[in-house]
């Protein structure tokens, strides 16, 4: 039964929202018509591409295969859009049948554009080297011309392709004044080096030449060009050679072109005022001049003065002396290090000395002390250098009436000495251990200063020589001499 469902499903009658219309009978004459109508058509176009003629256009070494019915080669380019230009190529030419299988070949021109001193020009050309270009679009140039090919100088070897850029720089007239020598050259270079270089002065110019304009400035048409030239010189100085070129005029302005200095005393030879002439040879002396110091000590002064306050022969310091200092000072003059003068020695006094001053004291003091003679009473201790002598060591014969006579007038005997007054005066009783008590009697060309000699008579003299201490007893005279600060004990 689920066949009849389905029938009754799609019925159209049965289909809602359709509208049933009668079918239309068909005009089998119309019929008939357009089925030649469209065989025609088939034939015809049947027709057009068996009639159609294989050619190969090759355009700038590329193939292309295409189908024509044109009947020349004019009309093929034109039927698949391709415009020649005057200097393009086609091989075979324009007029030539249209046959199966013909290859036509298309050698299209280059564009070139040649600037001329800015002046832009466009070309066509087939032809590759530069030169022939340039002639086919009527351009001349000259031998200074600069010409730049795609950015690089013109080669002399054959050219492979077609240049895109071909520039030319027109020469100029410029004059170079060198050294007051003119000439006039043709240059296309665009600065003042440039115009040198085809110059070629560039190889004979050295870094000291002035130049003017400055190397780096644009050149025109007529201008002038100055070149100063510099001249060579020798400068010797510190130990070594400059060999430089140079514009001074004078010494002194090629010293300071190459920043060598006059210090002080130094001085060059020749002097800075003269004239400088080409190869002259410069020697700068460096001149020094020194104080060789010598310096020596200055002694103090030992100054002594009586303080009546201090115990007799005792010191006391009252200024410390110090030494002055005395410098020698000589003025050497050295030439490139070598001494070539000396000057008069110059003492000068750097520092004054400053004299000691001890005080020695004068207040006598009495004291006592136990002996073998018994006790003693002294004021002055004296180390001494002990002798004796006695009357026959005088050197005078026994008849002598002076004989044995001390300064005094006595007798010589034990218990009398002889001294120097300025120490021990006349008359003083003084106690040597191990002589006994004395008085000083006497005096002798060879007692001075802390000697003593110990007198005896002829009958009981004994040989004394050593160093020892002596005693001076009271009473103390009113004057008191001074004695050497090494001898107060």
């Amino acid at each position: 039964m689920e066949p009849s469902s389905r029938a009754q499903r799609f019925s159209p009658a049965k289909a809602p929202g359709i509208l049933r219309r009668p079918a239309s009978p068909v005009n089998p004459l119309l019929l008939l018509i357009g089925l030649v109508l469209l065989f025609g058509i088939v034939v015809a176009g049947g027709f057009y591409l068996l009639t159609e003629k294989p050619v190969t256009l090759i355009v700038d070494g590329v193939a292309h295969d295409t189908r024509t019915h044109q009947g020349t080669v004019g009309g093929l380019l034109h039927e698949v859009g391709l415009s020649l230009d005057p200097q393009d190529t086609v091989s075979p030419g324009v007029d030539t049948q249209i046959r199966n299988g013909l290859t036509v070949t298309i050698g299209r021109a280059q564009i070139v554009l040649i600037d001329v001193n800015g002046q832009t020009k466009v070309v066509h050309t087939r032809k590759i080297d530069p030169r022939g270009i340039l002639a086919d679009a009527a351009i001349t140039l000259s031998a200074h011309d600069r010409i730049m090919v795609d950015g690089g100088p013109l080669k002399t070897t054959p050219y492979t392709t077609a240049p895109a850029v071909i520039q030319i720089t027109r020469a100029i007239n410029v004059t170079i004044n060198d050294d007051g020598k003119s000439s006039t050259i043709q240059t296309a270079g665009d600065t003042v080096a440039e115009a040198l270089l085809d110059s070629n002065l560039v190889g004979s110019l050295y870094l000291a030449d002035d130049v003017t304009p400055a190397l780096s400035t644009a050149i025109h048409d007529g201008d002038t060009i100055t070149i100063h030239r510099s001249v060579p010189v020798t400068i010797t100085a510190d130990g070594r050679m400059i060999n430089t070129r140079t514009h001074g005029q004078t010494v002194d302005a090629v010293l300071g072109e190459v920043g060598v200095a006059l210090v002080g005393l130094d001085r060059s030879t020749p002097d800075g005022s003269t004239k400088v002439t080409p190869g002259m040879s410069i020697r700068i002396v460096r001149v020094t001049e020194d104080d060789e110091v010598q310096r020596n000590d200055i002694d103090f002064s030992q100054i002594t003065q009586t303080d009546p306050t201090l115990p007799l022969d005792t010191t006391q310091i009252i200024q410390t002396g110090i030494k002055g200092i005395r410098e020698v000072r000589t003025r050497i003059r050295r030439e490139d290090g070598v001494e070539i003068s000396r000057s008069a020695p110059q003492v000068v006094i750097v520092q004054q000395p400053r004299d000691q001053i001890t005080a020695i004291g004068t207040l006598p003091q009495t004291k006592s002390m136990e002996t073998p003679d018994g006790t003693i009473q002294y004021w002055r201790v004296l180390h001494v250098t002990a002798n004796s002598y006695m009357p026959a060591s005088s050197g005078k014969s026994a008849d002598d009436p002076t004989y044995g006579l001390t300064a005094t007038g006595k007798q010589l005997h034990k218990g009398m000495v002889a001294v120097d007054p300025e120490i021990i005066p006349l008359g003083t009783a003084l106690y040597v251990p191990g002589y006994g008590r004395a008085v000083a009697e006497d005096t002798g060309g060879a007692v001075k200063g802390l000697v003593i000699d110990l007198g005896y008579s002829d009958s009981d003299y004994q040989i004394w020589h050593k160093d020892m201490d002596i005693y001076l007893l009271v009473p103390a005279p009113d004057q008191i001499p001074m004695l050497p600060t090494t001898a107060a004990h």
